[in-house]
């Protein structure tokens, strides 16, 4: 009898061996911790209901009076002198905390500066300011008119020593060809010089001689060394291709990042810090010498795209909060933040403006309320929209009570 082939003889071999299945864990049995020991229940703990105060502000609270040695009974005064406190400062059911926000954002908007910016730090680094700074953040523009950012940094070195920090600063700046040399046309003698400019090499740290070799492989034209830096022949070239070809190796960067105009070092808190102007937030937490968990620009769209939309959000509601504290104008953080929540609650910033916030509104009549009336009512009646009276605007628009208040509930009189 012939003998099997080697394949047929393991097919047979692995029919006889039983595979050892993982043992499955039943859907009732309790996780195993890595000792084979079953894991102590969780216990969900509703905070409200034992204590009448959210969790981390009661953690705050029993953190702090251990830290002063409180007794127990001593705990408990002050749980319910906060208590008292907190509960004083809910809204109440059916308050109308739109309107009291809008009035509340919209009276201090008049006392506002009409200065369009101030300088931080120094005359070199300006950041907006004023009532064209809120109307900016409201209006959920896509790029700010001033970006600026602030970046802190993780080198030990660099927050400590002034010059390393200056040398950093220096590096992070949007440098273009046009910037270190200076350019003279000759188009009688069919000649272009490049002139370096020495100062502003060594300010920032660039070797002049290895950029001219560049720029003479680069540009491809017949070159010679002068004793002001560069000359490049034209030859038969047209002039027009030749002005287009110099034009784009003039805007040609050389190094640092992309939208830093400007950057500034100034110390806060015994630490130094860089303030530019112009932002770019992703490329700059990528760098190993920056504290990504600090460094911060003012442009709410560009940290909504970068970190995300609650961070966005925070932005919206710091960067209002920055500008009504600057021109000393002090406006409770929970109206800022219904405000932040509006902009932001599907996912994207979007201004209150008519392509904003009011063009998502279902009601024809509240979107007819904010701009462009006709146009709205005529729309909606050329889709055949229904008006279901649900909002505040559009109670008011018809003269019924508003659903807001005293207007939530109906009372009835017993006879």
């Amino acid at each position: 009898m012939p003998e099997k082939p080697v394949k047929e003889k393991k097919k047979d071999l692995e029919k006889n061996v039983k595979k050892e299945k993982p043992a499955r864990r039943r859907r009732h049995e309790e996780p195993l911790t890595e000792g084979g020991e079953p894991l102590p229940p969780l216990e969900f703990i509703d905070y409200f209901a034992k204590h009448g105060l959210p969790k981390h502000v009661y953690e705050e609270i029993v953190k702090s009076v251990k830290d002063q040695n409180y007794t127990d009974t001593q705990l408990k005064e002050v749980i319910e002198k906060v208590r008292e406190t907190f509960y004083h400062w809910k809204a109440e059911p059916g308050e109308a905390v739109g309107i009291v926000a809008a009035q509340s954002l919209g009276e201090p908007g008049t006392q506002l500066t009409l200065r369009t910016k101030h300088f931080a730090g120094a005359a070199e680094v300006s950041v907006g300011s004023g009532i064209q700074r809120v109307e900016e953040i409201v209006d959920g523009r896509n790029k700010a008119k001033y970006p600026s950012m602030t970046i802190y940094f993780l080198d030990g070195e660099l927050k400590k020593e002034r010059e390393k920090a200056r040398a950093f600063a220096n590096a992070l700046l949007d440098t273009r060809v046009m910037d270190v040399i200076e350019l003279k046309e000759d188009f009688f003698e069919k000649t272009v010089t490049l002139k370096l400019k020495e100062h502003d090499l060594q300010e920032k740290n660039i070797d002049g001689r290895r950029l001219l070799e560049k720029i003479k492989k680069k540009f491809k034209a017949k070159a010679s060394d002068a004793r002001e830096g560069l000359v490049l022949g034209l030859g038969k070239e047209p002039l027009l291709r030749v002005r287009k070809r110099l034009n784009k190796l003039m805007a040609s960067r050389i190094q640092g990042v992309r939208g830093i105009q400007k950057a500034l070092v100034v110390e806060e808190n015994g630490e130094f810090v860089v303030k530019t102007s112009g932002s770019n937030l992703k490329v700059v937490l990528k760098m190993k010498e920056v504290d990504g968990t600090k460094t911060i620009t003012n442009d709410t769209k560009e940290i909504s795209r970068v970190l995300g939309i609650e961070a966005g959000r925070m932005s919206i509601a710091n960067e209002l909060h920055k500008v009504l504290e600057d021109n000393r104008i002090t406006v409770d953080i929970r109206h800022i933040l219904l405000l932040a929540d509006l902009m932001t609650y599907d996912g994207e910033i979007k201004g209150i403006v008519r392509t904003g916030i009011t063009r998502e509104k279902a009601s024809p009549f509240a979107r007819a309320a904010f701009e462009e009336t006709v146009k709205h009512l005529l729309d909606a009646a050329f889709k055949g929209e229904r008006e279901k009276l649900q909002g505040v605007v559009e109670n008011i628009i018809v003269g019924q009570p508003i659903k807001v208040g005293t207007g939530t509930v109906d009372l009835v009189m017993k006879g």
